[in-house]
C-alpha cells in the first residue's frame, strides 16, 4: 500500500507562504510575502545600523612563564586606531605591552579593572571573558 503524497512540483513557490514569515508579518502588521527569499523586514533607506564600540577583556598566564598579561580584543576598529589606543592605554596605566596584527592588545600585568574603567569613560562597552 503506497502512501499518497502530494507532488510539490505542481505548486509553484509563488503560491506558497512561509508560516513563520506569515506569523512575523502579522505580528509586525505588514503583508506576508509570497515565495521564498523575500524578507518581511525591509530596511528603510538612509537608516544606518548602530554598531557600537565593543572591547573584550581577558586575563592570561598560560604560555608566558607564569607572568600575568591582560589581552584586549576590540571589535570594529582598524589597525592604525588600535595602535594609537594601545599607546594611550599603556601611557595612562604605566605598563608595557604590544599590539598583535590580529587585533589584540597585550598589556603586561593584571590591569583589567583599570582598563575597564578607562574604556568605559571613553564610551566603549566592555565585557570580561573568563572571569
Amino acid at each position: 500500500m503506497g502512501s499518497k503524497r502530494k507532488d510539490a512540483s505542481h505548486s509553484g513557490p509563488e503560491e506558497q507562504v512561509n508560516p513563520f514569515a506569515a506569523a512575523l508579518a502579522s505580528a509586525l502588521g505588514v503583508e506576508a510575502p509570497l515565495g521564498p527569499g523575500i524578507s518581511v523586514l525591509q530596511e528603510e533607506e538612509g537608516v544606518a545600523v548602530q554598531g557600537g564600540k565593543q572591547a573584550y577583556l581577558r586575563f592570561e598566564k598560560k604560555g608566558r612563564n607564569g607572568k600575568m598579561a591582560t589581552l584586549i580584543e576590540f571589535a570594529g576598529i582598524n589597525f592604525s586606531d588600535l595602535t594609537d589606543l594601545s599607546k594611550q592605554l599603556k601611557q595612562q596605566l604605566g605598563v608595557g605591552g604590544s599590539v598583535d596584527e590580529s587585533g589584540f592588545v597585550l598589556l603586561q600585568g593584571d590591569v583589567r579593572n583599570k582598563v575597564e574603567k578607562i574604556l568605559q569613560n571613553e564610551g566603549w562597552k566592555t565585557k570580561r571573558i573568563g572571569g
